[in-house]
């Protein structure tokens, strides 16, 4: 498989990931079908929709049309697994878990590809990979993944950084890409398995006057 075929490849796995992630939240709400079918194109497309504005490029999916199709029928053959939803929240962690990792790690390479410092490329990549289920969140009426105390931007910080580092350091084609999904996906995964949380901070408020 050439380098582009690849990269589509990542790219469909990434959608039919999150896809099923919003499914699985519309489930939780009991949604119907098309509210099953919003909130997977959501998340599918809207952190690189975000990063395609903020760096000034052609919406990717506007001149692909066929990305929000397949997000659209990825969500909606999820229905048979919405039942999970009542279960807990861990399949809808789990399909998500698979999302950010592709997307961070194509965020950080598309970026990095338009001549930002690696700076704005760990940044692109952290938003193509989290503002989709932001949304997706805020539509179902659920906290943010990303306000509450669960292992999520800070897995893809991570990601984002080890690309460009790797890409700094001069490593082989493709090393970058990959070692930055594997670090997603092993620290959201750890996290999800093993309840990791970041500490929060808590202040007492004062007396009311």
């Amino acid at each position: 498989m050439d380098t582009l075929g690849f990269l589509i490849a990542l790219q469909l796995v990434g959608i039919a990931a999150f896809a099923v992630s919003g499914a699985l939240v519309a489930g939780e709400r009991q949604m119907d079908w098309f509210g099953v079918m919003v909130l997977g194109i959501i998340v599918a497309v809207g952190g690189g929709t975000v990063r395609d504005v903020l760096l000034d490029l052609p919406v990717f999916w506007i001149a692909a049309p066929w990305y929000v199709v397949m997000a659209g029928a990825c969500a909606l053959a999820a229905i048979p697994l919405a039942g999970w939803a009542h279960r807990g929240r861990r399949p809808v962690a789990i399909a998500d878990a698979i999302g950010l990792a592709v997307f961070v790690a194509l965020g950080t390479r598309k970026a990095l590809e338009m001549g930002t410092s690696g700076f704005v490329a760990v940044v692109m990549g952290v938003v193509t990979g989290i503002v989709g289920g932001i949304i997706r969140d805020v539509l179902a009426n659920r906290t943010p993944i990303i306000l509450r105390k669960e292992v999520y931007a800070l897995a893809a910080l991570c990601g984002a950084t080890l690309f460009v580092l790797a890409e700094g350091l001069g490593a082989a084609a493709g090393v970058g890409l990959w070692l930055s999904i594997a670090a997603v996906l092993t620290i959201r995964l750890l996290a999800i398995f093993y309840n990791w949380s970041i500490p929060t901070f808590k202040v007492e408020p004062g007396d009311q006057e």
